[in-house]
């Protein structure tokens, strides 16, 4: 039975890659440090499966001696994310997430029969782009990239990704795919999200007025099973390697206000809506290309934007909103 590594296995994205994964037959190395959540309800289920292995470790401290040598494939979605930790200590996460790439790619080096080493890497690798140029809508892959401000601690983030893309790029005789996530969504997700974000405000909600910042501003969503079906295709291609793909929905953006009047809709009470002119310090449009991933890869979105955020808003009433359960932050 072929073998996946997981890096970062026990968050939002790394879980249910996991359970598609496990759909199609691979046995499961999850990999995590745990220094953003918990083994929550959902994890401990998941890896009462006999081929789910999760180990507790922090790949900073490698000792390759100690990795096995039979991995198929690596995905490596470990890296210090989130606006807030972003803001907080944007020195650590431009080195630790580059020090975390090199590691994995230690250990992808250390293979006997690697296919492919799938890197992580972010939409936000466009906001210098849009910022002062403006920026193709939809936005392809080939988009010439440009550096946001340097004094901004926003900035770090961004740069260790768009370093570790110009890494696994130029490593020689890495099989790798690098992938730009596109707003991801669904169950599981924590609260440093917009979505559950606004589904917590409009469930807490005393007044039932809910302040919308950046009601302007423009997204794709994509829910979560749809995202991993199209990683999982991507992977398996043969006509991937060595190629960058933006993942995202096939939908048109639309703004923060009209994706909280549909999220409104969903909430057991009647929601004010608040527009507020404090816009936070995001991107105004972001809306992947998806004609390259279509070049190589037949897939049906599944889901459209209502039925997602059923799914998602249901996960969260019953299992954190109601019984309080604890999850990643």
């Amino acid at each position: 039975m072929k073998k996946i590594l997981i890096t970062g296995g026990a968050g939002f994205i790394g879980y249910h890659l996991c359970i598609k994964l496990l759909k199609e037959g691979f046995k499961i190395d999850i990999v995590d440090n745990f220094k953003r959540g918990i083994i929550d309800f959902e994890l401990k289920n998941l890896i009462k499966s006999k081929r789910i292995n999760l180990i507790k470790t922090d790949l900073l401290n490698l000792n390759i001696k100690d990795w096995k040598r039979d991995y198929y494939k690596i995905f490596h979605l470990a890296a210090i994310i989130g606006v807030k930790h972003v803001n907080k200590d944007p020195i650590n996460v431009a080195l630790q997430n580059i020090y975390l790439l090199d590691n994995v790619i230690k250990i992808a080096y250390s293979q006997k029969n690697l296919k492919k080493f799938i890197f992580f890497s972010t939409s936000e690798v466009y906001s210098g782009t849009l910022k002062y140029y403006g920026l193709k809508i939809p936005t392809p892959e080939n988009t010439s990239l440009t550096i946001d401000d340097l004094n901004s601690s926003r900035t770090s983030y961004m740069l260790s990704k768009i370093y570790g893309e110009y890494i696994c790029n130029i490593s020689k005789n890495l099989p790798h795919i690098n992938i730009r996530p596109h707003n991801f969504y669904g169950p599981r997700m924590g609260f440093s999200h917009v979505i559950p974000e606004l589904f917590l405000k409009m469930y807490k909600s005393k007044n039932d007025k809910v302040e919308i910042k950046s009601p302007n501003h423009k997204r794709t969503f994509c829910f979560i099973q749809d995202a991993t079906e199209m990683i999982y295709k991507l992977s398996s291609s043969k006509n991937s390697i060595n190629k960058t793909f933006n993942i995202g929905s096939f939908d048109k953006s639309i703004s923060i206000l009209k994706l909280a009047k549909t999220m409104s809709k969903l909430v057991d009470k009647k929601i004010k809506l608040i527009t507020s002119e404090n816009e936070v310090g995001s991107p105004k449009n972001r809306q992947p290309s998806m004609a390259e991933f279509k070049k190589l890869i037949n897939h049906e979105q599944k889901y459209n934007l209502e039925n997602g955020l059923k799914i998602t808003y249901d996960w969260y009433l019953k299992n954190i909103f109601k019984n309080k359960e604890k999850t990643f932050i």
